[in-house]
């Protein structure tokens, strides 16, 4: 008795079908926002039926939320690779070019982030959760790099907790910027001129602590 092959696995079903799903809702998202995006436009856009969709996803919100976490998941892990056990300046290099490549190279990603971050939480779909705890780790990383470049003598003995919060914030910036620039600059150049700002300053010469609390005086009495 012969046995019957099983049929190769639809493409819809595979993960080629998936990652077409999470490409095109990605791209909706990002251009006409989560409520104005239907499961129907999904479908094609991605060039598949509504019942492959639904087969990866069991609704928009579990698809809206799941495209968040996995991106955000996979810029966490690439962020902690940065902590090895080489010059703390490498390491905030790799930082930097990481989270400009990331910009980058997923724009519509980075902007239904960007508009996420910006939205009034949603307890449905908990996302404010999973960003939270990515900039929590993201900024223990960039304290981690700070105390190591501190204790080896890289770097100032700045506080590391403000510091860290204050790259964090730069970094954000530049990714926000790099979304509405018309000709964005190559990633290198950036992580060139913030590498310079960040470990040599703008002052062409050491500004004296005084002149630094005299500069603040005048900005409190203005």
């Amino acid at each position: 008795m012969a046995v019957r092959q099983r049929s190769a696995r639809s493409p819809e079903i595979g993960a080629s079908g998936r990652s077409a799903i999470v490409a095109a809702a990605t791209h909706l998202f990002a251009q006409r926002g989560f409520a104005e995006t239907s499961m129907r436009q999904i479908a094609e856009a991605a060039g598949l039926s509504k019942a492959a969709i639904y087969h990866h996803f069991r609704d928009k919100d579990r698809l809206y939320r799941s495209l968040l976490e996995e991106a955000i998941g996979s810029l966490t892990e690439a962020m902690k690779r940065v902590l090895d056990d080489g010059p703390a300046h490498g390491a905030l290099a790799r930082a930097l070019a990481l989270h400009l490549q990331f910009a980058a190279e997923h724009a519509d990603l980075l902007r239904v982030l960007v508009a996420e971050e910006l939205r009034p939480t949603d307890p449905r779909r908990r996302l404010g959760n999973v960003i939270a705890r990515h900039r929590e780790e993201e900024l223990a990383i960039f304290q981690t790099v700070l105390e190591r470049g501190i204790a080896r003598g890289e770097f100032k003995p700045v506080d590391p907790v403000l510091s860290a919060q204050a790259l964090s914030a730069v970094i954000h910036i530049l990714d926000v910027g790099m979304l509405s620039a018309d000709q964005p600059l190559p990633v290198s150049e950036t992580v060139a001129n913030m590498m310079d700002v960040l470990l040599n300053g703008l002052s062409a010469a050491a500004v004296p602590a005084d002149d630094i609390a005299r500069y603040l005086d005048e900005v409190k009495t203005t």
